[in-house]
């Protein structure tokens, strides 16, 4: 009796097993015909495989979405991805005791294929939920194998009868020499795109297409969430303290509004005001809790800027790198508060030890100004300018030099050095008053001054202001100084941001 009851036992184990293995193949061969199908539906939408030897490499291709600028020209499904994202193949380096077959990716074929040979293969496909919430990216297909008939719009059609690969019922291999005959292209397109109107008649609901096969409904891509208020630069008193979502319209209970500050976690929004600091960067997403309905919405991002209150300090200017003609003779003094540059040989050799004294050089002289409370963007007095157009001879006066001022700011509290260069030309005199005038460029209107408060980064920027229309006009960058004349003018400034 003991003999008996083990051989029994044992039979049925051995019956258990190999039903068990059954199931597994089956479950193979039937994972490989509905992969290799969406292989053909992905290369007829205009995919490519090229260069992947993997099985993983594949599934995680066909994971991949249209952009959505895309999803309006083209016949497939809306988003473009054919597989769920969890789909993973679990590789083996052998085949198992039984040697069951395993599958591999053929290449040349372009299709996945049943092998029994060693080496390593895939043993089962199976979903992994880890990767639930993944995203594959989007990737740019090529012009698909079928469009929308463009005289009678909703048909779909092959793009050429002698490449038939656009086929619906049974796709083949992207090199199937003959297309199935349940779609011919060349039939006649109906005169009317719209549907039958309901009789009501019948039982059961829903309709299908003209093979009996459902019809695959057109996902509804949820709306952008509102922000309130919206991103941008604001004046410091005028900065928001809190901002509010919406869902912008999003029917109710298909979607959850969601939110995120700074790249962080996405969080649900359960209608509290959002606190905002400077710099802030919010976005906001309708999510689909529907996903056989509804797509989840575009992401809404407003960043919020703030502007500081103010710039105050003082200043130091000193010259300095003088650069001229082969003659070249300059003085200055940068002691005191106003700081003084002079170029040029007043001189002019009448020979036999004689000569003919000018008596006056080219002069520039910087006078700096305090500030106070100076809002961004807004222009105020830099310093005052003195500017003398004297009468030098024999190249010796100067073609640029560097004005360097140290700001001492208390809002915000840095020290800051600054850099203006400018540029000297000094006109041939003739009877022309104007095209006698001597020239002062600012060769770097924004200087090399540079400060970050709050994320937003300002520069310092310069431009002249004639005091004395009669001594000096402004030309952009340029100011002329009439020959003789001695120009009194303001070196403008302000604090520009870069939001």
């Amino acid at each position: 009796m003991i003999a008996i009851i083990g051989v029994i036992a044992g039979l049925g184990a051995s019956l258990l097993t190999d039903d068990s293995d059954s199931a597994r193949v089956a479950k193979l061969q039937s994972d490989v015909a509905t992969l290799n199908q969406m292989v053909s539906l992905y290369l007829a939408d205009g995919g490519s495989l090229a260069g992947l030897t993997t099985p993983q490499t594949i599934l995680d291709k066909m994971k991949r979405t249209r952009p959505q600028a895309e999803w309006q020209q083209h016949a497939g499904i809306v988003s473009g991805r054919l597989l769920d994202v969890r789909l993973r193949a679990r590789m083996t380096t052998q085949p198992d005791n039984s040697n069951n077959p395993r599958v591999i990716w053929d290449r040349t074929k372009q299709r996945f294929v049943m092998t029994r040979a060693a080496g390593s293969a895939v043993s089962e496909f199976y979903l992994d939920d880890t990767l639930a919430g993944s995203d594959f990216g989007t990737e740019t297909r090529t012009k698909s194998l079928i469009t929308f008939n463009s005289s009678n719009s909703g048909w779909v059609w092959g793009t050429s009868v002698s490449n038939p690969a656009a086929n619906y019922l049974d796709p083949q291999p992207f090199t199937s020499p003959t297309a199935d005959p349940a779609f011919n292209p060349n039939d006649a397109a109906p005169t009317s795109s719209t549907p039958p109107a309901d009789t009501g008649g019948g039982s059961g609901g829903g309709s299908g297409g003209g093979d009996g096969t459902p019809a695959q409904p057109t996902l509804a891509l949820l709306p952008i969430p509102l922000v309130s208020p919206v991103g941008g630069t604001f004046a410091f008193g005028s900065f928001p303290a809190s901002v509010t979502l919406s869902t912008g319209g999003a029917p109710t209970g298909v979607s959850t509004l969601m939110y995120s500050i700074n790249g962080g976690a996405w969080q649900e929004y359960t209608g509290e005001s959002i606190p905002v600091i400077p710099a802030m960067i919010l976005q906001a997403r309708n999510e689909t809790a529907r996903p056989a309905e509804y797509t989840t919405s575009l992401t809404n991002t407003q960043t919020y800027y703030r502007l500081t209150s103010g710039f105050s300090g003082t200043e130091e200017g000193s010259w300095g790198n003088a650069i001229g003609g082969s003659n070249l003779v300059t003085s200055i003094q940068n002691s005191g508060t106003t700081s003084t540059f002079k170029s040029g040989n007043t001189k002019l050799d009448l020979g036999n030890g004689q000569y003919l004294d000018a008596g006056v050089e080219n002069s520039l002289s910087f006078t700096p100004a305090s500030f106070n409370s100076i809002t961004p963007n807004t222009w105020f007095d830099f310093g005052a300018m003195q500017i003398l157009n004297g009468t030098t001879f024999y190249n010796s006066e100067a073609s640029g030099v560097t004005l360097t001022v140290n700001l001492n700011l208390t809002q915000p509290a840095i020290s800051v050095t600054t850099h203006i260069d400018l540029g000297l030309v000094s006109t041939t005199n003739t009877s022309d008053r104007l095209a006698s005038a001597d020239i002062v460029q600012l060769i770097n209107p924004t200087t090399d001054f540079t400060v970050t408060i709050d994320g937003v980064q300002y520069r310092l920027e310069l431009s002249w202001v004639s005091l004395d229309p009669s001594a000096s006009v402004v030309q952009g960058n340029n100011l002329l100084i009439y020959e003789g004349a001695t120009a009194a003018v303001e070196l403008r400034a302000r604090f520009t941001s870069n939001y």
